[in-house]
């Protein structure tokens, strides 16, 4: 018989302690503005506020993907260095805050 001593053993889920982009605060979750499309994946299109480079022409801020801001040591990086979770940001707390009060009425 095949023993199972796998099973006892760490688990083999890489990533698993470091912190996830969903929960942090300058996470931009991607919203599907046109409703012929497929809807994407916050995993493909969220978008992070902390990283982004101003449109010359029309003043607008393209927020970089948070994908890519993950991969590219210089920013977040796999550690995520510019990770802020989202409980513990005041701005998150008064918006909640601010949902569940005008919801209420």
């Amino acid at each position: 018989m095949l023993k199972r001593s796998f099973s006892t053993i760490k688990s083999f889920i890489r990533n698993r302690e470091l912190p996830v982009c969903n929960n942090c605060a300058n996470f931009i979750e991607h919203t599907n503005i046109y409703p012929y499309d497929s809807i994407p994946s916050d995993k493909l299109y969220g978008r992070c506020k902390k990283f982004g480079e101003v449109d010359l022409i029309t003043g607008l801020i393209e927020n970089d993907y948070a994908k890519h801001c993950r991969n590219d040591m210089n920013k977040c990086g796999k550690n995520g260095s510019e990770y802020k979770n989202k409980t513990n940001c005041r701005y998150h707390q008064r918006f909640i805050l601010y949902k569940y009060t005008t919801a209420q009425r």
